[in-house]
């Protein structure tokens, strides 16, 4: 779970969110929710993870962090349960087949709209037209709008192939 190339994203991601409702689909045991709700002070964080043995780490290191007054985690498939309208912001940080879940992700953001960290693991040749061309399409099956913010390149993940971060606003 732990990626010495991934600590700028998630030293980044644990300076967002202060005073907002996350939703962190693909929590895994609290990766980004965790110092997000220790150091941003966020309203509330929805974790959602779908492995059993991830999701009882994920809920001891809520309680060991003490922030369960900020985190819920939610178990099950982020296809299925993740909460819709409510998010400021929404964390897809998994990658491989993260398009899949742009639905509930953008579902999840509220009617005023958020941030969208979609997390994606790609050809260098695809950088970042793929990722930027599958949310738009998203966002427009929805009805909506959105800016696409940054694309930040996080690691290589193996030979040719990068470990991208795409932020959106969507409205």
């Amino acid at each position: 779970m732990y990626s010495k190339g991934n600590l700028r994203e998630k030293n980044r991601m644990s300076k967002l969110g202060t005073g907002e409702i996350v939703v962190d689909m693909f929590a895994g045991i609290g990766y980004f929710s965790l110092p997000m709700a220790v150091h941003s002070q966020p309203e509330k964080i929805y974790s959602i993870e779908l492995n059993p043995v991830s999701f009882g780490y994920l809920k001891d290191n809520v309680r060991l962090n003490n922030v369960q007054h900020i985190v819920q985690p939610l178990h099950g498939n982020c296809a299925e349960i993740t909460p819709q309208g409510v998010a400021d912001r929404v964390i897809m940080g998994y990658v491989g087949g993260t398009a899949d879940y742009l639905p509930a992700a953008i579902g999840a953001l509220s009617k005023k709209g958020g941030i969208l960290h979609f997390h994606e693991a790609l050809a260098e040749n695809l950088m970042f037209d793929r990722p930027i061309g599958q949310i738009k399409k998203a966002v427009e099956m929805q009805g909506r709008n959105v800016e696409i913010m940054e694309c930040r390149s996080i690691k290589k993940y193996s030979p040719g192939v990068w470990h991208v971060v795409v932020d959106a606003r969507i409205w």
